[in-house]
């Protein structure tokens, strides 16, 4: 009989604590707490798959408790219990504990169970590729890994410099934002949908940094439909927009590196871009860190994803068309 997956359930209040694990146990060896150094300690001496925590507990909070744990196991997978209208949370935890998935309290108990069952999976198969990246090493074999969709098969073309690409900002905006990064990166910018979706066909694009105020459409729904189709690149958003509906949907949504609001220090811009330039380069080299990725390999229909025949879609298909076709008569 395989053993079961080790979990772990952290909040402050005991009659929460102890209904959580009666509904888990079942399935998972589940170890719980309501402390968060206790939790930190069960993390160096059991192999946790996973670990589900509340944000809001009086030794620390949610998030920074799941940056130490990232810190002391890179891949067990980090789940975030808050309240929607926690703002301040949900901001500081976006950019700080790199999480896999917010739920909402209080969450029903199918959504929790949903949640950790992918999470494990993940897991699993990030340890499973981890070992097998070892073994070839050694043998100096080649890893198999998942292919990519052939339209995102550009992006692991080798690139001098790493490429960022810049949406939905005013002219003015964009001049300054390409001038700060222009040394280090390859640089365009794109003022609509439409000229990033062209873009993104043309050339590899290691990092986006987008706004989410956009005349047409919901700027996370734009994320998503790009990162459908190339799910290497690291996105960055950077907007005035401060709404922790829209921040916890892009970690949900598209597994954002930051969500950044205006205004910014230049110098903070240049650094989270850099970062996730080096994101970027590790997802190209090693697919299975992409939690993303991992996550609709193991079950496409677990993450939220714009239908086929969406607008966004479409018009990105029609950008990809135009290219190939202008390419096939070149």
């Amino acid at each position: 009989m395989r053993s079961q997956s080790h979990i772990l359930l952290v909040d402050d209040e005991p009659l929460i604590l102890s209904s959580l694990k009666d509904l888990l146990e079942f399935d998972y060896t589940v170890h719980a707490t309501t402390d968060c150094h206790e939790a930190v300690q069960l993390v160096r001496k059991h192999q946790i798959k996973a670990v589900v925590s509340d944000q809001r507990m009086p030794q620390m909070l949610g998030h920074e408790l799941l940056k130490q744990i990232k810190s002391i196991s890179p891949n067990t997978i980090r789940i975030l219990l808050t309240g929607y209208s926690d703002l301040e949370a949900v901001m500081n935890s976006v950019n700080a504990g790199e999480i896999f998935r917010y739920l909402n309290k209080p969450c029903k108990p199918e959504m929790l169970q949903s949640a950790l069952k992918l999470a494990v999976q993940i897991y699993d198969r990030i340890s499973d590729l981890a070992r097998q990246t070892e073994t070839n090493a050694a043998a100096r074999v080649p890893l198999a890994v998942p292919a990519l969709p052939p339209r995102a098969l550009h992006i692991e073309v080798e690139e001098k410099h790493p490429s960022v690409l810049f949406v939905g900002y005013e002219e003015k905006e964009s001049a300054e934002l390409v001038e700060l990064l222009n040394k280090k990166f390859d640089v365009s910018a794109a003022a609509s949908v439409d000229e990033a979706f062209k873009t993104l066909a043309k050339k590899p694009v290691s990092v986006i940094v987008s706004e989410i105020k956009f005349e047409e459409h919901d700027g996370i729904d734009v994320l998503s439909t790009i990162k459908q189709d190339y799910p290497h690149i690291v996105t960055v958003i950077l907007t005035e927009v401060v709404d922790a509906t829209l921040a916890v949907r892009s970690i949900n949504e598209l597994q954002v590196f930051r969500y950044l609001t205006k205004p910014q220090e230049k110098s903070q811009i240049e650094q989270v871009v850099s970062d996730a330039a080096l994101r970027n380069e590790q997802y190209t080299v090693q697919p299975q860190t992409n939690v993303l990725y991992a996550a609709k390999e193991i079950n496409p229909t677990a993450m939220p994803s714009m239908p086929e025949e969406s607008e966004l879609r479409l018009r990105l298909r029609a950008a990809q068309a135009l290219l190939a076709s202008k390419n096939k008569f070149e």
